[in-house]
C-alpha cells in the first residue's frame, strides 16, 4: 500500500517539475559576413531536461543589445523581441508586432539592426492569466545636447497567446508607463504574494527609482522612491536582484556597485550601500550577476572580473579578482573582452563578449568562493557571432518552491548543430585525502597545466605545475590542516576543471 501511495504522489509531482521554465530558450546573434558564419546565423541555446544544447539557425532575425524571450512552462519557445518587433516561435512577426519603440531611433536601428538599450526589455506572465504576457520596453529619444540619445520612455505591450492559432498576437502596443529620463536597463521581481510583479527602473543621473506593480488587472500602480547617492554618469548599468529576492543591485564603472535591501511586499528599498570595486577609467563597459545562493556578486569591467561576498561585514574588503583578460583575439583581431552577464537555468553564469566574437565566458561554480568559482574565459565557442547580446530574464522561479536553477543540466551538442571541441577531463583523488592527492588529465597539454588549492576564504594554500606532455602529478598536503578546500586546474590559457576536496588528517 505504501508503494502504491508513493507512486501516486510521485505521479502528481512530476508535472510540476516541468514548469516555470520561462527562461529555458536563449537567442543570441546577428547576421555576420564571412565564409565561416553564413548570413542570418543565430545562436539558439535550449536548456531542456538535463541538457544545454547550442545550435545555429538561419531564421531572419537580428538581436543586438535589447534581447528578451519567453518560453512556456515546459521550456518551449513562445516568442521573443529585439526591441523592434515581436516574433513568434516560427520567427514570424506577430500580428501588430512591428514598430515597437517608435521614433527616430527606431528608424535608425530597426528592423534590421536591433534596438540598442542594454537590458531594456523584459517579458512577464500576467498573474492568473496563462495566455497573456506583458512586454516592458524602454525607448530612446534624441536631444540637442549631449548625450544626444537618452532613454525617456518606458512602454508596455501585451501579447495574447490564445490568438492567431496559438502563435500569439500583440493586442496592446507602445502604451507609455513613464515619460521620464531613465538609465538604460531595468529588472523585475515577484511580489511577496508570488503572483504579482515589481518592475524597478532608475531615473537618469538621479537617485529616484520608479516601481511599477503588475497584477492580474494590469498596471496597478507606479510609485517613486529617492534613496542612495546621485551620480552623473550615462553609461549602461546592469541591474539584478539576488535570487532569494532580498537585495536589489546595480553596477557600472562610473557608479560602481550599489546595493539595497528590498521588501517584496511593499517594494521599498532600504539600507543603501555604495561599494567601490575598481575605478580605472578605461573600463567603460561592465556587467553584474549574482550567484544562485545569493551570496556572491560578480562584476565585470572589460578586462577584469571580481567576486564580492555579500555576507561579509566589509563587502568592499571581500573583493577578489577571479578573472583577468588573457589577451585572446578572435580572428587575430577582436579582443574577447568581458561584458554583460546572466545566471543560467543550469546554475552557471554566462558572460557575453565585448566584441563581435562567437564566444561566451562562463563561471562554472558561482556559489564557490574566490578562484574556486571556476571562471573560464571564452569557455564556450558559439556557432555564430553573439553580437554582444544577452537575454534579460527575471527569476521566474522565486516563490514557486523550486530552486532558482538546476545544476544537473549539462552542456551537450545538439543533433545536427554545433559540435564543441573535446572537453578535458580532470581527476583529483583520493577524496577525502590525507597526505597527498593525485591529479590526472584525460590527455596531455602542449602548454602544461597548474593545480591550485584554495581554502574556504579563497586563499591559495597549494600550487603544483604539471609540465607539458605529462598527464599525472602527485601533490603533497604537508602543512595543510583538515577541512574543506576547493581546487581548480588551469592549462592552455583556460580553466580545465574544479571541485571540492576534503582533507582529513
Amino acid at each position: 500500500m505504501r508503494v502504491i501511495t508513493f507512486i501516486y504522489l510521485l505521479s502528481l509531482s512530476l508535472p510540476l517539475y516541468s514548469q516555470f521554465k520561462y527562461d529555458y530558450t536563449w537567442l543570441m546573434g546577428t547576421r555576420p559576413s564571412g565564409p565561416l558564419y553564413p548570413q542570418n546565423c543565430m545562436n539558439v541555446l535550449t536548456f531542456g531536461g538535463d541538457t544545454l544544447k547550442i545550435k545555429k539557425d538561419s531564421f531572419n532575425s537580428e538581436i543586438f543589445l535589447t534581447n528578451a524571450s519567453i518560453s512556456d512552462e515546459d521550456g518551449n519557445l513562445l516568442f521573443y523581441s529585439n526591441g523592434c518587433y515581436v516574433k513568434d516561435a516560427n520567427h514570424q512577426i506577430m500580428p501588430n508586432g512591428d514598430q515597437l519603440n517608435p521614433g527616430q531611433v527606431y528608424d535608425d536601428n530597426c528592423p534590421d539592426y536591433g534596438y540598442t538599450a542594454l537590458d531594456g526589455l523584459i517579458i512577464l506572465p500576467q498573474p492568473f492569466n496563462s495566455s497573456k504576457y506583458y512586454i516592458f520596453h524602454q525607448a530612446f529619444n534624441t536631444f540637442s545636447s549631449t548625450p544626444y540619445y537618452r532613454i525617456d520612455r518606458l512602454y508596455y505591450s501585451v501579447v495574447n497567446m490564445s490568438l492567431n492559432n496559438g502563435q500569439g498576437e500583440v493586442i496592446v502596443k507602445n502604451q507609455i508607463i513613464l515619460d521620464k529620463l531613465q538609465d538604460s536597463g531595468f529588472q523585475a521581481i515577484k511580489h511577496l504574494n508570488n503572483n504579482d510583479w515589481w518592475v524597478i527602473v532608475k531615473g537618469l543621473d538621479s537617485n529616484v527609482f520608479y516601481k511599477v506593480l503588475l497584477n492580474e488587472q494590469g498596471i496597478a500602480s507606479i510609485d517613486t522612491q529617492s534613496i542612495g547617492g546621485i551620480f552623473d554618469d550615462n553609461s549602461s548599468e546592469q541591474y539584478s536582484f539576488t535570487p532569494d529576492g532580498n537585495k536589489f543591485m546595480s553596477f557600472n564603472y562610473g557608479n560602481q556597485l550599489k546595493i539595497f535591501d528590498f521588501d517584496r511586499n511593499t517594494g521599498v528599498l532600504s539600507n543603501y550601500k555604495h561599494i567601490v570595486v575598481d575605478t580605472l577609467e578605461y573600463r567603460i563597459q561592465s556587467g553584474l550577476a549574482i550567484s544562485p545562493n545569493s551570496r556572491y556578486a560578480y562584476v565585470s569591467m572589460i578586462d577584469k572580473l571580481y567576486q564580492l561576498d555579500l555576507e561579509s561585514q566589509d563587502i568592499e574588503a571581500s573583493r577578489i579578482l577571479v578573472g583577468e583578460f588573457d589577451g585572446f583575439l578572435y580572428q587575430d583581431t577582436y579582443p574577447v573582452y568581458y561584458y554583460s552577464m546572466r545566471l543560467g537555468p543550469d546554475c552557471k553564469i554566462y558572460m557575453t563578449a565585448l566584441s563581435p566574437a562567437p564566444y561566451l565566458h562562463v563561471i562554472n561554480n558561482p556559489d564557490e568562493p574566490g578562484l574556486a568559482c571556476g571562471f573560464v574565459q571564452h569557455g564556450i565557442e558559439l556557432p555564430c557571432i553573439g553580437n554582444y547580446s544577452m537575454p534579460n530574464f527575471p527569476n521566474y522561479r522565486l516563490g514557486t518552491g523550486y530552486p532558482v536553477c538546476d545544476s544537473n543540466i549539462v552542456y551537450v551538442s545538439a543533433t545536427g548543430g554545433f559540435v564543441p571541441t573535446p572537453v578535458q577531463e580532470v581527476r583529483v583523488w583520493p577524496n577525502p585525502a590525507r597526505e597527498q592527492v593525485s591529479l590526472s588529465l584525460s590527455f596531455p597539454l602542449s602548454q602544461g597545466s597548474t593545480f591550485h588549492l584554495f581554502d574556504q576564504l579563497g586563499r591559495e594554500v597549494r600550487r603544483e605545475v604539471l609540465s607539458p606532455g605529462r598527464q599525472q602529478v602527485e601533490v603533497g598536503l604537508a602543512g595543510v590542516p583538515s577541512g574543506l578546500y576547493f581546487w581548480s586546474v588551469e592549462g592552455d590559457g583556460k580553466k580545465l576543471g574544479n571541485g571540492k576536496l576534503i582533507i582529513a588528517k
